[in-house]
């Protein structure tokens, strides 16, 4: 799209929309329809189930980062506390229990709208940056969507610690 040329209206804009959104843009597309409507935040199931896989999957890998470094804190804080205050291991056990669905639902209720708002800003940096609208829409569709490759990794590195635990750990 061209610099001096209009800004598209929202039908066109749907179809950039579609093509980062990939297989679930209908749904997808029905959020962003929310949200311009005034709805903030809406839940994602998915989100609440798999949290962190679910943020890799919609290659949310900033975002995914910052969980882990702030859940990693809180581990470390809570692990200090209980060493140093004599905490209880029921205590800790209920407490771990009400972080983990803390987290749970924060990334139930701030996933669809960390992944529109990661959308909207992919979208509008393309349609400036890029000419050819056709070759916006392929570019986005790379960008997008879903991958599988962050799962492989984990699980190939999960498999790679059982092998070495099991080999060199006795």
């Amino acid at each position: 799209m061209q610099a001096d040329s209009p800004a598209p209206d929202n039908d066109d804009l749907q179809d950039f929309y579609r093509a980062y959104f990939g297989v679930d843009a209908d749904y997808y597309l029905y959020k962003l329809a929310q949200q311009q409507a005034g709805t903030r935040f809406t839940f994602n199931l998915g989100a609440f189930f798999f949290g962190l896989f679910w943020m890799l999957y919609r290659k949310l890998y900033v975002q995914a980062l910052a969980v882990v470094a702030v859940v990693t804190g809180v581990s470390f804080l809570l692990n200090y506390l209980a060493l140093t205050q004599q905490i209880a291991a029921q205590t800790l056990q209920l407490i771990n229990n009400f972080i983990a669905l803390f987290w749970s639902l924060a990334i139930g209720f701030l996933g669809n709208w960390l992944y529109l708002r990661q959308a909207k800003a992919r979208v509008t940096k393309m349609l400036q940056k890029e000419k050819d609208e056709e070759q916006a829409a392929l570019r986005l569709q790379r960008q997008g969507s879903i991958t599988y490759l962050p799962h492989i990794l984990l699980a190939a590195l999960f498999l790679v610690y059982l092998l070495l635990n099991q080999f060199l750990g006795r």
